[in-house]
């Protein structure tokens, strides 16, 4: 099956695509003809993995290094995409923390951890979007369905996933006389690299669990009957990058196969 090239032309940032999530982001876009940024925090190896697939498809990939926490290295990364490509199209705020913690024993430091990541850094990153991208471009922060649906341990990371969904209302009204969407993925039961470990900790007994047993617990979630794919994801992405998106912005995007919200 051929791929239309409807992103042809256009040059994506993903920010934490060296594996995982932002890597299956990453090579969509480039099947669709889009030029690729691979931002990573230390894995350089992982990220000129994912960079030498995006060529071979066609494109041209970079790979840069960030800590989207350090507002100062968000900066130097936009800066440096939009002089290597001179353009940018869409920014995708893939990066983020996971995080449990017994109710007790969370410390403010784990807070400011997970928020500097999850809050300040989607922030910086679109705070650098609305500076250097193209008008008529996209934006998309990530959440994910704990900041709907009730976790054990998770209240850190849900409460700094429930404040990029309120974000992202707010700056697509920013963004709007640019034409410029923002909307956020908002992801769940996702078997990535993370998977098992993550997965572990989600469910009751899960560090006794085998794989095929996390996959049959997590299939009940969805009316579907299965865990999501990276390419789930991944295909959300692409519609909301796609020219067919242009009126829609300021929405949250339940990638959960339905779980929680039927």
């Amino acid at each position: 099956m051929t791929t239309s090239k409807v992103l042809a032309g256009k040059v994506a940032l993903v920010t934490g695509s060296s594996r995982g999530i932002g890597a299956g982001i990453a090579l969509k876009f480039a099947q669709q003809g889009a030029d690729i940024v691979i931002n990573y925090v230390s894995n350089a190896s992982a990220a000129e993995a994912v960079a030498e697939q995006v060529r071979a498809l066609g494109v041209r990939a970079l790979t840069l290094q960030a800590d989207v926490s350090q507002e100062e290295e968000v900066k130097k990364m936009f800066e440096t995409a939009h002089r290597e490509f001179g353009r940018l199209d869409i920014a995708v705020s893939n990066s983020g923390i996971e995080h449990f913690g017994d109710l007790t024993e969370v410390k403010g430091s784990d807070i400011d951890a997970v928020f500097a990541v999850n809050v300040k850094g989607q922030y910086f990153v679109a705070q650098q979007a609305y500076r250097f991208m193209e008008d008529y471009g996209r934006v998309m922060l990530t959440s994910s369905i704990s900041a709907v649906k009730g976790v054990p341990r998770h209240a850190v990371y849900a409460a700094s996933k429930a404040a990029v969904q309120g974000m992202t209302k707010c700056l697509a009204v920013d963004f709007g006389s640019r034409n410029i969407t923002v909307n956020c993925i908002a992801a769940g039961g996702v078997k990535t690299d993370m998977y098992a470990e993550m997965s572990a900790k989600y469910i009751p007994g899960g560090d006794k669990m085998s794989l095929e047993q996390i996959d049959e617990a997590l299939s009940k979630w969805s009316p579907l009957g299965r865990p999501g794919e990276v390419d789930d994801v991944a295909g959300v992405a692409s519609l909301i990058a796609s020219p067919d998106s242009q009126w829609l912005t300021g929405q949250t995007w339940q990638v959960s196969g339905g779980a929680y919200m039927i």
